[in-house]
């Protein structure tokens, strides 16, 4: 097929194949791939060869029948293959995206192959750039690109073809494993596109967040929850009374030592900002399970509701999940439970969230690039969490190769299906 944006010159095309049985609704989200678009808006498809006494057939998107119903000349575009729709060589059909600006193209059916196993689709070739997700239609970037002619910062002849088919592999195996639908995280990754992010895509492609937890159901909630429930157990009754500078007493140490099977260099010094014990009374503070009273580290009253009732610890963890206030610490923190879900390494993950986060508009406050240090503060309270609990843990051998374990991965799936 070939697809040519409409009403633009020089053209802007891509000559792609696909399977004869792929339906529309896949079609959409590998021609937003080859073309470059974000998937920001909009769409539908107009047969030329397909009519009703109103028109010609329109296919549209499932959300749009779901919330506005059928008309006459309407058609799901997830009940229509690509070879129902245009038949034989020279057949066309129309894809308009975002009616408001008016980008329309047209996609020619070029060649047929027949007797031959199905291959995945793949971008053969191109021209041009795609135009800016709002550059106005093709009047609007007819200006555009006289406006910024003299910039250099956008080149409209660049059209590379590996990136366009890393596009398209990313958006097959995303319509193959895709985000819960309605979930937040779906919501969050409407704000991006595989082209502004192809990294943060490629790790939600890996990530399979409509898989299932099988076997992994109490193995995750006790992980989840088992160091948080000893914290809760030793402070019930009257509390944990700290010592005379604020900490922990040292006597909590050794009985975590004991009981969570920590290391002894990371509990020795409980009353430390950087021992184990202190990141999980910040932990728990952070979820509102406990707080300080006059020298006494006592349960809150959620604290002890989740104690009563069993099951209601994990439900609130995963409910809470990312940790942290405000947009800033939200969209990061959903990023790196993606990491995890992914599968990641320690270089790829920070990859995937400086990445992710630029192409949110996150910056540093002089406006400089976002580099380690400044990812890792904005999720310092999930990513102490899942480090606390064995689910990210580093790898002193390769930080190539990840060293995170299922469990961790089926939880961080979890959080992100909410």
């Amino acid at each position: 097929m070939r697809i040519e944006l409409d009403c633009v010159a020089p053209p802007i095309w891509r000559r792609f194949s696909v399977p004869s049985n792929v339906e529309l609704d896949q079609l959409h989200s590998i021609v937003q791939a080859v073309m470059g678009w974000g998937d920001q808006h909009a769409h539908q498809w107009v047969s030329v060869h397909h009519s009703t006494s109103n028109g010609p057939d329109r296919y549209i998107a499932r959300e749009v029948i779901e919330r506005d119903g059928y008309q006459e000349d309407e058609f799901g575009e997830d009940e229509v293959r690509i070879d129902e729709a245009v038949t034989g060589v020279g057949d066309y059909v129309r894809y308009e995206y975002n009616v408001r600006a008016r980008w329309s193209h047209t996609l020619f059916l070029e060649q047929i192959v027949e007797d031959q196993p199905m291959s995945a689709p793949s971008c053969l070739g191109g021209a041009r750039a795609c135009p800016p997700e709002d550059s106005g239609g093709p009047v609007g970037y007819r200006e555009f690109l006289n406006a910024q002619a003299s910039t250099g910062l956008f080149d409209p002849e660049r059209f590379v073809l590996t990136v366009s088919n890393a596009a398209v592999t990313t958006s097959v195996a995303l319509h193959r494993s895709p985000p819960v639908g309605s979930s937040l995280f779906e919501k969050f990754l409407r704000r991006l596109s595989v082209h502004s992010a192809p990294k943060l895509f490629a790790a939600v492609a890996k990530a399979e967040l409509s898989g299932g937890y099988d076997n992994y159901f109490e193995t995750m909630c006790e992980g989840a929850t088992r160091q948080l429930l000893w914290l809760l157990n030793s402070a019930r009754g009257g509390g944990i009374v700290l010592t005379a500078s604020g900490s922990l007493p040292p006597d909590l140490g050794a009985s975590a030592r004991d009981e969570l099977d920590w290391d002894s260099e990371w509990t020795d010094a409980a009353g430390g900002s950087d021992s184990q014990l202190a990141v999980l009374v910040e932990v728990a503070k952070t979820l509102r399970l406990v707080r300080k009273l006059r020298g006494t580290l006592i349960l809150t009253r959620l604290g002890a509701s989740v104690l009563a009732y069993e099951g209601e610890l994990w439900r609130h963890i995963v409910m809470t999940m990312p940790l942290g206030k405000g947009e800033l610490a939200q969209e990061a923190g959903r990023i790196l439970f993606l990491t995890l879900a992914a599968g990641l390494s320690e270089s790829e993950r920070s990859e995937v969230m400086i990445e992710g986060l630029t192409a949110l508009g996150w910056s540093t406050t002089d406006g400089t690039l976002l580099g380690d240090d400044d990812w890792m503060w904005m999720v310092r309270g999930p990513l102490l969490y899942l480090r606390m609990i064995g689910a990210i843990v580093s790898n002193p051998l390769d930080q190539h190769v990840s060293a995170d374990p299922e469990w961790g991965r089926r939880f961080a799936r979890m959080v992100l299906s909410k």
